[in-house]
C-alpha cells in the first residue's frame, strides 16, 4: 500500500477539453478520489449523473458548476455535494487554472458505469449543496487541532464526509489510534507529520495520505508554519466512539458534530 501519493497531473489518466485532466489518486470499495485540473476555458464532462454521491473540494481557482437547472460558483476552500442522480456539469470561466478534489462514494458500483450522460436537467428534488465555510464554524480540539466543517450529515451525505483540519505550529492530533472507516488527508498548506503503522512521513501540499480502516495512525504539524489539510472519511461512522491503538476509546463526536453544523444550499 502506498500511503502517500502526489497529485501529479503529468501522470493523469483522464484527459478532456482544452487541457482538462483527471488524476485517480485512490480507488476502493468505499470511495474513488480524483484530482481534477481545468485550465481557463476548459470544461469537464458534459451534463451527466453518477450512481454514487459525489463531493468536490476546490483547492485552486474557481469552478462554475450547473446542478440540475441552477448554476453556482465555488472558489478555493469551498465544497460541493452532488447526490447520486443529480445531473451536473462543471467548467472554468476564470483566467486562473482551477483544481479540485472529487470524492465519489461509495466507490464500488458493480457493473454500473461510473458516469452516464444525462439529457434532462431534473434534479428530482435531491439536496445538492454548495458550501463555503466561515471562521465562526471552526472548532478547536484538544491538542490544538482545529476542524472547519464542509460536507456531512447536515447535507444528507451518508457515504462520505469532509472537513478542513488545521494544526498550528507545535500542535498534534489524537495519539496513535485506528478507525473502522477509511480516512484520507489532502495536505493544503504547511507540512503534515503522519505515522502510519510503524512508518513516519513528512507530507507537503498537494499530496494525499491514505489511511485504510484498521491501520494505526497519528498526525502532527511537522513544520514551523501552520498546517491545513482536507480530511475525507468514507463512510461516516455510525458510532461516535473509536478505539486507539491500545484499545482505549476516544471520543470522535466533536469532529462529527462540527461537520453537522453547515449551511445547505438546495434546489
Amino acid at each position: 500500500m502506498k500511503y502517500v501519493r502526489p497529485v501529479d497531473f503529468d501522470a493523469a489518466e483522464i484527459t478532456g477539453d482544452k487541457g482538462y485532466q483527471g488524476k485517480i489518486l485512490y480507488s476502493g470499495e468505499t470511495c474513488v478520489l480524483i484530482a481534477s485540473q481545468e485550465p481557463a476555458g476548459a470544461r469537464g464532462p458534459e451534463n451527466h449523473v453518477h450512481p454514487s454521491d459525489q463531493l468536490y473540494f476546490v483547492t485552486q481557482g474557481e469552478v462554475t458548476i450547473k446542478l440540475g437547472k441552477d448554476v453556482h460558483k465555488a472558489a478555493a476552500d469551498s465544497a460541493i455535494f452532488i447526490p447520486a442522480g443529480v445531473p451536473h456539469h462543471n467548467w472554468n470561466e476564470g483566467s486562473e487554472t482551477e483544481v479540485h478534489l472529487e470524492v465519489i462514494a461509495p466507490g464500488s458500483v458493480g457493473i454500473q458505469p461510473m458516469l452516464t450522460f444525462a439529457e434532462s436537467d431534473d434534479a428530482h428534488g435531491l439536496p445538492y449543496a454548495v458550501l463555503t465555510p466561515s471562521g465562526d464554524q471552526t472548532m478547536s480540539l484538544e491538542g490544538g487541532m482545529t476542524v472547519t466543517p464542509l460536507v456531512g450529515p447536515g447535507q444528507d451525505s451518508t457515504n462520505a464526509l469532509i472537513y478542513i483540519g488545521g494544526l498550528p505550529a507545535g500542535a498534534a492530533g489524537p495519539s496513535l489510534h485506528t478507525h473502522k472507516f477509511d480516512q484520507f488527508y489532502l495536505v493544503l498548506e504547511g507540512l503534515l507529520g503522519v505515522q502510519v503503522g510503524l512508518k513516519e512521513f513528512t507530507v507537503g501540499p498537494q499530496h494525499l495520505v491514505v489511511l485504510p480502516a484498521g491501520v494505526p495512525h497519528r498526525q502532527w504539524n511537522a513544520g514551523a508554519d501552520a498546517e491545513r489539510h482536507l480530511t475525507i472519511i468514507a463512510p461516516p461512522p455510525p458510532e461516535l466512539t473509536e478505539t486507539d491503538a491500545d484499545g482505549e476509546p476516544w471520543d470522535f463526536s466533536v469532529e462529527l458534530r462540527a461537520v453537522e453544523h453547515t449551511t445547505r444550499v438546495a434546489p
